[in-house]
């Protein structure tokens, strides 16, 4: 079976978006420049944080499928959205 952050790359690399199952959260895949490389890069955006103007509203850029990673799992609000 498996983690949830094998499931998180799995739906990145598949489809390049993400939503919680609340739909707080979001990532997507976004191009960066026509001809630059620089492999994958995503935005994160939290419902809650930004109505808490503690993330911009256009969203948090992410480096990798790593940070992506590491984003899902510091805006798991549990029972306080």
């Amino acid at each position: 079976m498996p983690t949830d952050d094998e499931l998180l790359e799995r739906a990145l690399a598949f489809s390049g978006t993400y939503v919680s199952d609340d739909g707080n959260v979001t990532v997507r895949r976004f191009a960066v420049g026509a001809f630059e490389y620089s492999g994958d890069r995503f935005l994160g955006n939290c419902t809650v944080c930004s109505r808490a103007l503690s993330l911009p509203a256009a969203g948090e850029p992410l480096a990798d499928v790593a940070a992506a990673v590491r984003f899902v799992s510091t805006h798991i609000h549990g029972d306080v959205d």
